[in-house]
């Protein structure tokens, strides 16, 4: 017990030291889900092209408008409601660790324990636990799905709640689809009564979709329909960037450098019981290979399946050379397996620069703030390249954000009237502002520049026009 409790207190101390308010991954983290969570609690914030068309549902956003919304009535004026969302998330991509002990628990307690480990401090686990993002939380949902579904010996109220979790998990991440299907019909195959019971599960999951799309205004899973006709059928998606097919393959090796041949062999070695999640995670590779806009975020759950499952190969193939000399497992060969995967996630870390690579932008949120606690500051500018660091559910109060496009030299005279503080990688062209602090930001920093004076009407440089002037 003492083992287990040190690991989930170690898994949960690394995401609390890797925590930022601030900083992103990935655009969708404020764009698509704080920002519409903090809408949804205010009535106000802006609605980017995927909500105005209506390409996703609302189960994010409506689960963190609660937080946000106790936010806003316990502290106004601050960022609590930001803090406690951003909190709640954290709190369900945890249960990646409960849910890997589950699965390694089928195999034995020395599997669930290694996997309980890798679960929760691979260096990309704890990355992900702090990205507030639909591929997160979906991989949570089906992973805890898995184990009653491989286990035969699983009640039909586990059964049940394994469909309610899958389903949800497919309703918030819809492309995860194919891998709840390929790990649930593999894992049931033709046992009707146990499909019954998952299947009522899936269906009460079903049912909470429908409600919920209906709260938002949407005719239940129409949603689906325009995703796919708009990102597929109008190659929507391609827009944003393009790969080739192998590129997923090119990534893996990246990410799991040098380890990748030893994870997947790992993962084979877990064993029979635990085939359909294994083709579950290739499967989805492999069908998102297919598909020309990639991203790795996109494969995330397949990462982690592949990873649990190669930390309970690991054990069974020590236990496997074990038993060739008459031995059973060892406190001391459990201890260095699992050193091994500790010393794995560090060379792995250290080859992708660790757990804060590639999360940027907290100086802009942060500089936002500064500006926004001077009550004289009336708007906020910034270039609309910088745009997915700053939404409204970042600020403390309430300020306008206007966005203006490259070039910035010289500023167009009506953003420099409109704003009279700016957030630039480069001192503005209007000799009115002058530099208050800087932070750093990608490759350089960013200023923030006030002037004196008010702010006026500039509605053609709001942050909601210029997205949909540029079709975003």
């Amino acid at each position: 017990m003492a083992a287990i409790l040190g690991v989930v207190l170690l898994g949960v101390g690394l995401r609390l030291a890797t925590f930022s308010l601030f900083d992103l991954r990935y655009a969708d983290e404020f764009m698509q889900y704080l920002e519409q969570g903090n809408r949804l609690a205010t009535g106000h914030g802006i609605r980017p092209w995927e909500w105005r068309f209506g390409l996703r549902n609302a189960l994010i956003p409506q689960m963190l408008s609660i937080p946000f919304a106790l936010g806003h009535a316990l502290a106004p004026g601050t960022l609590l409601g930001l803090e406690l969302a951003r909190a709640l998330f954290l709190a369900l991509a945890c249960l990646a660790l409960p849910a890997a002990w589950r699965l390694g628990g089928l195999a034995g307690r020395a599997q669930a324990l290694v996997a309980l480990f890798v679960a929760a401090v691979w260096w990309e686990s704890v990355l992900y636990a702090n990205l507030v993002l639909s591929e997160t939380l979906a991989t949570v949902l089906l992973l805890l799905s898995a184990a009653p579904l491989l286990d035969a010996r699983a009640s039909a109220r586990a059964l049940f709640v394994a469909g309610l979790a899958a389903g949800l998990g497919v309703l918030v991440r819809f492309q995860f689809g194919l891998f709840a299907a390929v790990l649930a019909g593999g894992a049931l195959r033709l046992d009707l009564a146990r499909w019954r019971a998952f299947a009522l599960g899936a269906m009460a999951a079903g049912a909470a979709g429908a409600a919920s799309d209906l709260a938002a205004g949407l005719v239940p899973f129409q949603w689906i329909w325009t995703n796919l006709t708009m990102n597929v059928g109008q190659n929507r998606a391609s827009e944003f960037g393009t790969a080739p097919p192998l590129q997923y393959v090119t990534e893996l090796a990246r990410h799991f450098w040098p380890l990748l041949p030893i994870v997947l062999v790992a993962a084979w070695m877990a064993g029979w019981r635990y085939r359909p999640l294994f083709w579950a995670a290739i499967v989805n590779i492999a069908a998102h290979s297919l598909i020309a806009h990639k991203e790795y975020r996109f494969i995330w759950i397949s990462v982690l399946a592949l990873l649990v499952l190669a930390a309970i190969g690991s054990v069974e193939a020590v236990l496997r050379l074990q038993s060739r000399r008459g031995a059973a497992m060892t406190p001391l060969a459990l201890a260095l397996v699992i050193a091994g995967w500790a010393s794995a996630s560090g060379i792995a870390a250290r080859a992708n620069g660790g757990v804060l690579a590639g999360r940027m932008g907290g100086a802009v949120p942060q500089l936002a703030n500064r500006a926004a606690s001077d009550p004289a500051v009336c708007a906020i500018g910034l270039a609309y390249e910088n745009r997915a660091h700053l939404v409204p559910a970042l600020l403390a109060r309430p300020v306008p954000i206007l966005l203006a496009p490259e070039p910035l030299s010289p500023l167009p005279a009506g953003f420099a009237n409109g704003a009279n503080a700016l957030l630039l990688e480069r001192p503005p062209s209007d000799p009115r502002f002058a530099r208050i602090a800087c932070g750093a930001f990608a490759d350089g920093e960013i200023c923030l520049w006030q002037r004196p004076g008010a702010c006026a009407p500039a509605p053609r440089w709001s942050y909601q026009a210029m997205l949909e002037a540029n079709n975003l």
